[in-house]
């Protein structure tokens, strides 16, 4: 696969995934920017077997090290005032449902770090099990435990807003 072609076409779900482990728009560009230039500088596409699985993985090593330099033990929780728009003059369905994108956003930053990313994958991106273990490399059994206690840690946190199925 080309680059421009896996460019095209993995920039947005990255960019989306990244936006949803660190919460915070400015900080996902840059990073996701970091991702398909660390992709671009291997040059090492030929061998990829799975371009999806290559690309999310360069994009949650980043977001890992992002922290893991910042030294921050906890996750920070997504309250930056200026990502809040003043909107007037827009469907109330819209209203209603940036509202709920800022409270999933919320409740996910409570979430440990593979709790949330287990999240991204199997609810947001519905992602199937195998895919999520060959990016994360973990088993199945380990996926569905940690997927099932992060479902009942965010069912405390949204107050049953959103449910396992």
């Amino acid at each position: 696969m080309d680059f421009d072609k896996l460019y095209s076409e993995q920039f947005q779900p990255t960019y989306v995934f990244i936006r949803y482990m660190v919460g915070h728009a400015e900080l996902a560009e840059d990073l996701t920017q970091e991702t398909f230039y660390r992709i671009y500088k291997a040059k090492n596409l030929e061998r990829v077997t799975n371009s999806t699985v290559y690309v999310r993985q360069v994009a949650r090593n980043l977001v890992y090290d992002y922290y893991r330099k910042k030294a921050l033990i906890k996750w920070l929780p997504f309250t930056a005032s200026h990502e809040q728009h003043e909107v007037t003059y827009v469907p109330e369905d819209w209203l209603l449902q940036q509202e709920q994108r800022k409270v999933l956003f919320e409740a996910l930053q409570q979430l440990k770090p593979l709790q949330r990313e287990i999240i991204i994958y199997r609810k947001i991106e519905e992602r199937s099990i195998e895919e999520t273990c060959t990016i994360l490399g973990l088993t199945a059994l380990k996926v569905v435990n940690t997927q099932r206690s992060a479902m009942k840690k965010l069912e405390q946190l949204l107050g049953g807003v959103y449910d396992e199925a």
